[in-house]
């Protein structure tokens, strides 16, 4: 045992009251387990912090892959920018530099365009949900806009939908990234080039022009008899004759 070289003077008394080797080993042991200086175990700190499921609304999700699709590579895109991180307060009284400071300290724009290779700020983006129609949003609005207005940053506002014009969101953007915005271009299904017929058979309507389809009596004198009638029937009642090849 470990303590077998120690309490040499209290084991020899042991030994001489007539204690085994075995019970005083024993003895020894319980005395310095006791008497030893070890220093309790520090409790395990727990932090209660958890990530967030809505770091972004789907709503911005939706808007953010829209704006990757036009933004240039020489821009970037993030989100979530703290206003406090962005600005800061510059005043000699430190009362109103307090105040300024905790004004922005919680408050944060919903996402930022940076020089790519600078990152230096270079507009911010408000997407405006219909929280933005309460009164308290539209003050906490009109500040913010204020702030981006005395720094002198451009801060462009888009309304929530549920689909998105790229056209439209890069023509707004084009005045702060400049000529590299990649141009939008809107093009609409062309129609097939029509089939020219080896030979037109089918008579234009002698009334209004359309096409005429071929039709039966059904009833009266010349029942059972085919003839020409337009297909704009009933708006148009032009007839032709039919003559069989």
């Amino acid at each position: 045992m470990a303590s077998t070289e120690k309490f040499s003077l209290l084991r020899n008394i042991l030994k001489t009251l007539g204690l085994s080797a075995d019970a005083t080993d024993d003895i020894i042991d319980r005395i310095a387990d006791f008497l030893s200086d070890k220093e309790p175990t520090a409790p395990v700190k727990v932090y209660p912090y958890h990530l967030r499921d809505d770091f972004v609304t789907k709503a911005e999700h939706s808007f953010y892959m829209v704006l990757r699709s036009i933004v240039p590579d020489t821009a970037v895109i993030m989100a979530k920018v703290s206003l406090g991180d962005l600005f800061y307060v510059k005043s000699s009284d430190n009362s109103e530099f307090r105040t300024y400071t905790n004004k922005i300290d919680r408050k944060h724009v919903d996402f930022l365009l940076c020089d790519a290779k600078t990152l230096r700020p270079i507009a911010g983006i408000e997407l405006d949900d219909k929280s933005h129609q309460r009164d308290d949003r539209q003050v906490r609005d009109e500040f913010v806009e204020q702030v981006f207005r005395a720094a002198r940053l451009p801060l462009v506002r888009f309304p929530a939908k549920f689909s998105y014009s790229t056209a439209e969101l890069a023509g707004t953007l084009k005045p702060y990234l400049g000529a590299t915005v990649p141009t939008i271009i809107v093009s609409t299904p062309m129609a097939p080039a029509p089939v020219p017929s080896p030979l037109k058979t089918t008579p234009a309507c002698p009334k209004c022009g359309s096409e005429m389809i071929l039709r039966t009596a059904k009833s009266g004198a010349n029942q059972g008899e085919q003839f020409w009638g337009c297909s704009k029937y009933p708006s148009c009642r032009g007839i032709l004759k039919y003559e069989k090849a």
